[in-house]
């Protein structure tokens, strides 16, 4: 990692949100593997890259209908027990997940970056948008807080819906999200050496 990028990283706290609902078990990414387990590999390479350079650690939200996980000062070794520790089931419920994650949020001066792992359409899509109409419209910059959503897997329901956040979320004050495949995501971990933060996010 260049110094120059390093410095952009170093203004945000990071927050990693980790849908852990039952669609995730299904098998049908590349290798035959799970969408929780393939999740996995993209989710740890980042946290292990952030974490050299945010010291006080990450915000670490797992959820499903069944349990909401929330952590913070986490690292890379942490991150690993707690996956060890979930296993998929139960339902989407994203708005509860972001406002967990929101709640991680604003904890230094520095600006916050979420990062949601997530892969079909949730069961309050309504209520998510709306929370994060709210966040955005309680901001000063357009770059306070940015979320980015990374779908794992396929589902055409899920990229729609994650498109809608990105491009038409309407009655927000700034366009805080940003939305991206696994595959587009690991290409931008895998080339985080020469892009600052913004190519990644928005």
């Amino acid at each position: 990692m260049s110094e120059a990028n390093a410095t952009v990283l170093s203004e945000y706290d990071f927050i990693v949100v980790i849908d852990k609902s039952g669609s995730m078990g299904e098998t049908d990414m590349p290798g035959g593997r799970s969408r929780w387990d393939y999740m996995q590999e993209t989710a740890t390479a980042f946290c292990r890259d952030i974490e050299k350079i945010d010291s006080d650690g990450l915000g670490l939200v797992l959820f499903s209908g069944a349990s909401i996980v929330k952590e913070d000062g986490v690292n890379v070794a942490k991150i690993k027990d707690v996956f060890a520790a979930n296993r998929p089931g139960g339902s989407t419920p994203l708005a509860e997940a972001l406002e967990a994650a929101l709640s991680l949020a604003g904890k230094s001066p520095k600006k916050d970056f979420i990062i949601v792992f997530t892969d079909e359409v949730p069961d309050d899509g309504k209520k998510a948008a709306e929370v994060i109409k709210k966040q955005s419209n309680s901001q000063e910059t357009d770059d306070a807080c940015t979320i980015l959503f990374v779908q794992v897997g396929y589902d055409a329901g899920a990229t729609k819906y994650l498109s809608s956040l990105d491009d038409d979320l309407t009655g927000a004050k700034f366009d805080i999200v940003d939305a991206k495949t696994m595959e587009e995501a690991q290409e931008e971990i895998s080339e985080r050496n020469h892009q600052p933060l913004r190519a990644v996010s928005i």
